[in-house]
């Protein structure tokens, strides 16, 4: 975005969902806004429905990020199917991986063509761009190399073979799991899960509804029983890119608006108290017999956070 002179300008997000403001962006528009980026978030889809029509009303096109959103749909639609551009990452620890690589779907056949003469090597281009001009751009490229590697691509296309599956598994391990804290650590109450009819949480998050101990005092004492816990990442109006106006300057990245810090009071709100729970614990059924590391973890942390209770009276 940055590279091609494209201005991101941040929205805030819906405290309770954890999705976009669209109230808030709407306060945001410009005469020069093209687009609307929505973000599944920790694959939680926004509202699909809305998304639409606050595209269409405002003349935007719609760009879905569903890269922690494979294989989720909203009330029944996949999640990228209503939007102009969808685009999903397949790096790290997404539920279809290849290390790095990434999937495009595009509504306008134009724009996939366009993105295959950027990103794909001659022979796969010309073997499928319709357009002229983009056909003699074609020959050449123009100048980018984002394909990814052919052991990315077979790894990808593998574990999209098995998403369904792995979806399965995931969300049976993650409802055991969530049973478990209900039971031992009943101070930990699972963020609302919006209308999601089908997928897995790529990021698993809880709020500390009591506050008998800091939240950094339950995350180490989760993270020290075996859990992987730990904070949200920091949201991006806190990060350097946005609160300094000059430091893109280094590459010649266009100016970037500075946030306000306290203008995005519903993503605080959202993240207050938050404990985010690593879920890659959960892509595999437990073998028969073996002893759940979540259980055992998560019944030290109960007997832990007790003794601290009792110590505190």
């Amino acid at each position: 975005m940055l590279p091609l002179g494209l201005v991101p300008v941040l929205c805030d997000a819906d405290p309770a969902a954890g999705g976009i403001d669209l109230r808030d962006a709407a306060a945001r528009l410009t005469p020069r806004t093209a687009a609307l980026t929505i973000t599944h978030t920790w694959g939680r889809p926004v509202p699909l429905d809305a998304a639409r029509r606050f595209c269409d009303r405002h003349h935007l096109a719609l760009v879905e990020d569903c890269s922690h959103a494979h294989g989720t749909t909203w009330r029944g639609r996949p999640v990228g199917a209503v939007g102009d551009v969808a685009v999903w990452s397949c790096g790290t620890w997404k539920m279809a991986t290849g290390g790095k690589a990434g999937l495009l779907t595009a509504r306008d056949r134009t724009v996939w063509e366009r993105a295959l003469v950027l990103a794909q090597p001659k022979h796969h281009a010309l073997a499928r761009v319709r357009d002229p001009q983009l056909r003699a751009l074609a020959v050449t490229g123009a100048g980018h190399n984002r394909r990814p590697t052919a052991v990315a691509a077979v790894l990808v296309a593998d574990h999209l073979r098995r998403l369904p599956h792995t979806l399965a598994t995931k969300t049976e391990r993650q409802t055991d799991v969530e049973k478990l804290l209900a039971s031992l650590l009943p101070s930990l109450m699972l963020l609302p899960d919006p209308p999601r009819t089908a997928g897995a949480l790529y990021k698993w998050h809880w709020r500390l509804t009591e506050f008998a101990h800091p939240v950094d005092a339950v995350i180490g004492t989760l993270r020290a029983a075996g859990v992987r816990a730990r904070r949200p990442a920091r949201p991006l109006h806190h990060t350097p890119l946005f609160t300094d106006p000059g430091l893109g300057a280094a590459l010649r990245l266009p100016p970037i608006p500075q946030a306000d810090p306290d203008s995005f009071p519903g993503t605080d709100r959202l993240l207050r108290g938050l404990v985010e729970i690593d879920t890659r614990d959960m892509y595999e059924p437990l073998p028969e017999g073996d002893p759940d590391l979540y259980e055992q973890g998560l019944a030290a942390a109960a007997r832990i956070l007790r003794a601290l209770d009792r110590k505190d009276r």
